[in-house]
């Protein structure tokens, strides 16, 4: 039989890394959060740069930053992080984030 603390030790441990990321949100300006929930939608550099009106040298500076500060290693770690912030912490705090058209 294994105790609690244990289970809860072995579940973080099996945890995505990415999950973690989800805590350090509050490091990101309000731009860089912008481009991180666009993450989500699978969006390629220059679509998030025509949506936000900016050069793509820029959201690339952008993604560079935000995965340095949620401490991130890929692309594909910072698309996960974002669609499950996304579809489960935003929609639990009712927030919009961006979602155009609703």
């Amino acid at each position: 039989m294994t105790s609690p603390a244990r289970d809860l030790q072995e579940a973080r441990r099996n945890e995505p890394r990415w999950t973690a990321a989800l805590q350090r949100l509050d490091r990101l300006t309000p731009r860089e959060s912008e481009v991180f929930v666009m993450m989500a939608e699978g969006l390629s550099n220059e679509e998030m740069a025509n949506r936000l009106h900016l050069t793509e040298r820029t959201v690339r500076a952008h993604l560079s930053a935000i995965t340095e500060k949620l401490e991130l290693h890929s692309r594909l770690s910072l698309c996960l992080a974002s669609y499950v912030f996304r579809n489960t912490v935003a929609d639990d705090n009712m927030c919009r984030c961006g979602r155009r058209g609703e």
